[in-house]
């Protein structure tokens, strides 16, 4: 049996990604001259011409800011992604807590926040700061998006985003989410969903 590269087995993950992701926000977000989006905990920005796109197709232009309490992972989104998203779209990688994101000024009152894979379960108090510091964070119009690897943790997320005032206007199921091996019942991207402010 043929073994297929992680690279490829990213790329299709991204692909899916990117359909669900169109399908789920175009209802939901005007198209503006200027849009910004901050990735919560992006990591190395898997995810970044994913969100690039999807943003050009709504602004003429775009800003992107992705935060992580991880230095390396920023060091090679930067390395990655800052010069090469085109003249339309800009991008900048910081290290910074999430759940400290009221402290920062550069994060401004994006459009969209997003957060992929949010790990609710994983530590509840510290998620559900971030939950509410980017819904406080986003401007008057915007927009929560989370995806997850399991059903129950998503369950536990959107109760989590209901108390705190987040009204859901959107969900997609994976119908072709990749299982992961390291644990039972976790896939990537298994559900998306979107939120707006109360």
């Amino acid at each position: 049996m043929a073994h297929t590269p992680f690279s490829d087995l990213l790329q299709q993950d991204l692909s899916r990604l990117e359909e669900n992701l169109r399908d789920l926000i175009s209802p939901h977000i005007k198209a503006k001259d200027h849009l910004s989006l901050l990735n919560l905990a992006c990591g190395r920005g898997d995810e970044t011409g994913v969100l690039a796109k999807i943003l050009a197709e709504k602004s003429n232009s775009a800003h992107l800011q992705g935060l992580d309490i991880r230095a390396a992972e920023i060091d090679q989104a930067n390395s990655r992604w800052k010069k090469s998203l085109g003249r339309k779209t800009e991008a900048d990688f910081i290290v910074h807590r999430g759940d400290k994101l009221l402290d920062l000024a550069e994060a401004g009152t994006p459009d969209i926040a997003f957060l992929r894979h949010q790990n609710f379960w994983n530590d509840k108090p510290v998620w559900t700061r971030i939950f509410d510091q980017a819904l406080q964070r986003l401007n008057e119009d915007g927009h929560l998006v989370i995806t997850s690897y399991f059903d129950k943790e998503h369950e536990l997320a959107v109760e989590a985003l209901t108390k705190l005032g987040a009204i859901q206007v959107g969900s997609i199921e994976n119908d072709h989410s990749r299982a992961l091996s390291d644990a039972p019942g976790k896939s990537v991207d298994k559900h998306l969903a979107i939120f707006r402010k109360a």
